[in-house]
């Protein structure tokens, strides 16, 4: 069936069109705050851990088999020579514009990773009308996107490319004064980080020292909330400590802080010197001078990871905005809301081991007690709840030595495995087997050997392979391929709702100069260059019967000219400290917006030239 031009330029554009609508949607619900930096995490959640994984298994069992084992294999060659391409694309920009060296791995990411997950899929089934494609095209059309987005995931998370993101965070920023970092100038002065003085030390966690001397110069809220976890009898932000005492008013029993100084993992700090308290006790105006107590993990940190005594969260903050509306969120919400980068300095978090399996992006190590409500947690944190405020827990002693017997029986265990992996230097293995156990891995996994088995595809769909069948005369596991279709059919508009709103948080603070020159060499490169190359790859391959369809063929073209995955707004706010610059998300905010912006040309253009001159349609 051949189309005029007209009718294939309008069939390139109607998708687009219906694509931006449900972007635009995604936007407003983020602009009037209807989609909270909160529930996009907890929706995303949702469409990686139940939607998505239907949706892979559903089209992979239905649209391909074992005959199409070679094109899934030209399909997986094909997503790789993308992400190299756009990574030696990234590289080129990097050296002929300078780009910023804060931002250098993060340019490489937006270069390798493009959006192969959403927007083909949405696209392609927008083409399901007969005008170009069948149903049945369209269906397998899907399949091959699927394909496409599990290689792209078994790389970012199986492999750990997603930390490529964290290396433009390795080194703090230099002071611009001295070319020296403020941390390293802090620790040279005084590299045991103490305070001399005649009264006794006090031993904290070196790694959240700066955020407790801060805490502990905030406002007189946050010490009455320090105070009330610290259960004593200081229940006022002027209480001082008599000249007689060596503990300060938050009641630190003696004998807790002389088993903290001794530990190696704290660095010690002293009280004030008396003198200088007498004389701040003859001025009122002046807060009393106390030496801050170590507080548990979980009263510093929140369920997701963000400080209790930062400033004011995003509800509250809405509240507060004024008569009308509530104040849409930005992109420091969703860096409070995500950023892990004290959990991972202080080594809480160690990225050589998987993050938690049941989130887009960890909030904690998984297989470990690293939530705060764990038993593991409290034990193995180095400082004890009671230890600290001189409280006692509930448990008898029998429930503590069963506890403590089975964490011994449990360690035993492992113990074995632990030094099998260690000895033999195992531990990416590990990584990347462990990773497979994440619901799109398994989605994907599981999809590609039941298509792949055909006396096991044909329990879910019709095949060539003769099964005995159920009473309605469909296979017998028939109502799992209508269970996973049903649930996957929403996993594109929620996908492109959350796009919606993940570019209507972006903001742009500041920049290093002549950036632009990098976004707009960059775009060029993404939305321009690659398509170029992809359609040269397509239509060698299809010369060469590597693919032999026309949907094949036009899927291939499509993935080259999709822009950079947004998922790295993401990787990028896990990493991003909440105090100080962020100029990765800076240059970021400006990249996605720029291709976002021409992506509606761009895009109708390749479908456009590969409907009437590839497709010939």
């Amino acid at each position: 069936m051949s189309i005029g031009l007209g009718e294939a330029i309008y069939a390139a554009v109607k998708p687009v069109l219906k694509i931006y609508v449900i972007i635009f949607v995604g936007f407003l619900l983020a602009k009037y705050n209807l989609a909270t930096v909160e529930t996009s995490r907890g929706i995303s959640n949702i469409v990686v851990n139940a939607l998505l994984p239907c949706l892979t298994f559903n089209k992979i069992v239905s649209n391909i088999s074992a005959k199409d084992i070679k094109e899934v294999g030209v399909l997986v060659i094909t997503a790789l020579l993308i992400f190299v391409t756009g990574g030696a694309c990234a590289f080129i920009t990097k050296w002929a514009t300078k780009s910023p060296r804060q931002w250098y791995w993060g340019l490489l990411f937006a270069g390798v990773f493009p959006n192969i997950s959403d927007l083909p899929i949405a696209y392609v089934q927008s083409m399901s009308n007969g005008s170009v494609f069948t149903s049945a095209q369209v269906d397998r059309g899907v399949a091959y996107c699927c394909i496409f987005l599990c290689t792209q995931s078994f790389l970012m998370m199986n492999f750990g490319l997603f930390r490529l993101v964290g290396l433009d965070f390795r080194e703090p920023e230099k002071d611009p004064e001295h070319g020296l970092d403020s941390e390293s100038s802090n620790s040279a002065s005084n590299p045991e980080l103490e305070l001399k003085s005649d009264s006794k030390t006090i031993a904290v966690p070196r790694a959240t020292h700066q955020s407790w001397l801060s805490d502990r110069m905030k406002s007189n809220h946050h010490r009455s909330v320090q105070t009330e976890y610290s259960n004593t009898e200081a229940r006022h932000s002027n209480s001082n400590c008599s000249e007689a005492e060596e503990t300060c008013s938050l009641g630190a029993p003696s004998d807790a802080i002389e088993s903290l100084s001794s530990d190696s993992n704290y660095t010690t700090y002293s009280n004030l010197p008396h003198n200088s308290r007498r004389a701040s006790s003859s001025s009122r105006s002046k807060a009393p001078v106390t030496t801050p107590i170590p507080l548990p993990r979980s009263l510093h940190k929140t369920k997701s990871g963000n400080s209790m005594f930062s400033a004011g969260s995003a509800s509250s903050r809405s509240r507060k905005s004024g008569k009308g509306r509530r104040s849409s969120q930005t992109m420091q919400d969703v860096i409070n809301e995500y950023s892990a980068a004290n959990r991972i300095k202080s080594g809480e978090m160690d990225l050589t081991r998987p993050l938690s399996l049941t989130q887009e992006v960890g909030e904690a190590n998984a297989f470990s007690g690293n939530n705060s409500d764990s038993d593991g947690d409290s034990e193995n944190s180095g400082l004890d709840y009671e230890s600290t405020h001189g409280s006692h827990r509930n448990d008898t002693p029998t429930k503590k030595l069963s506890r403590h017997t089975s964490a011994s029986s449990k360690t035993e265990k492992t113990s074995k495995i632990t030094r099998f992996v260690q000895k033999y230097k195992l531990g990416w293995l590990v990584y990347i087997l462990v990773n497979f156990c994440r619901p799109a891995s398994l989605g994907a996994l599981l999809g590609i050997m039941c298509s792949m088995i055909p006396w096991v595809k044909a329990l879910f769909v019709h095949t060539y392979v003769h099964v005995h069948q159920a009473p309605d005369g469909q296979p017998v596991l028939n109502f799992l391929m209508d269970f996973t279709g049903y649930i996957g059919n929403a996993c594109v508009p929620l996908g492109l709702l959350l796009l919606g709103g993940t570019l209507a948080r972006l903001e742009i603070k500041s920049l290093p100069p002549g950036f632009w020159k990098t976004t707009v060499m960059m775009t060029v490169f993404r939305l321009a260059v690659l398509p170029i190359i992809g359609t040269a790859w397509a239509n060698k391959l299809y010369d060469i019967k590597w693919i032999e369809n026309d949907v094949a063929k036009f899927v291939v073209i499509l993935t080259w000219a999709m822009p950079s995955a947004t998922a790295q707004v993401y990787f990028t706010a896990f990493y991003t400290p909440l105090e100080g610059s962020h100029v990765q998300m800076d240059c970021l905010s400006v990249f996605f917006l720029s291709q976002y912006a021409v992506l509606f040309i761009t895009l109708s253009v390749v479908v456009s030239y590969a409907l009437k001159a590839d497709l010939k349609v």
